[in-house]
């Protein structure tokens, strides 16, 4: 089974009970929603401008909105899983042209609480629909779509995390989409 099969099944497993009653009790799956800032990696896409001006997009570069789910279970309180989708976007401010780098990515990550506020976890990601848009200033790439991991720690609602993660294409050199980001994310 694929990778990515293998996250749908359990982001489908965790959703269902969200809409299902539970005659007063608190369900353990909860609505996520949040977004995330990550910066750092190698050159993924760059554009030169017409003063001559170089201007790039890292590969972890972007700011995301997310949507997903939780699972927190009271037998097991000192451990909660997120499993979130959602849209990365970064764009350069080049004048007359819209210069952009977007993907879709899908994090499983699972959490062990320190204290009641202070949380470590680690995890696994995809960025899948990886594509560099150079809007006639430079060349358009897309990338295959690829996988990593991410550690973090998280306090409240606010994480800050570490993700190691590769893209790769066609005919160039595999490249760095991994970097450091703050991330989030309130239960619903």
């Amino acid at each position: 089974m694929k990778p990515l099969s293998i996250f749908f099944l359990l982001f489908t497993l965790c959703a269902s009970p969200v809409f299902a009653q539970n005659n007063g009790q608190s369900s353990p799956v909860k609505l996520l929603v949040g977004g995330a800032l990550e910066l750092g990696g190698d050159r993924a896409g760059w554009v030169t401008g017409e003063n001559g001006e170089t201007q790039l997009i890292r590969g972890a570069q972007g700011v995301s909105l997310v949507t997903g789910v939780q699972l927190r279970l009271p037998s097991l309180d000192r451990f909660m899983l997120h499993a979130t989708v959602g849209y990365k976007y970064w764009r350069t401010f080049t004048e007359g042209a819209h210069v952009r780098m977007t993907r879709i990515p899908l994090h499983l990550t699972a959490h062990y609480f320190v204290t009641d506020d202070i949380r470590v976890g680690a995890g696994i990601l995809t960025d899948r629909n990886i594509r560099f848009n150079g809007d006639g200033l430079g060349e358009n790439a897309e990338y295959d779509p690829s996988f990593g991991t991410k550690f973090e720690i998280g306090w409240r609602n606010l994480s800050l995390g570490y993700t190691r993660m590769n893209y790769n294409r066609s005919g160039d050199r595999e490249r760095c989409a991994g970097g450091f980001g703050l991330t989030y994310l309130v239960a619903l």
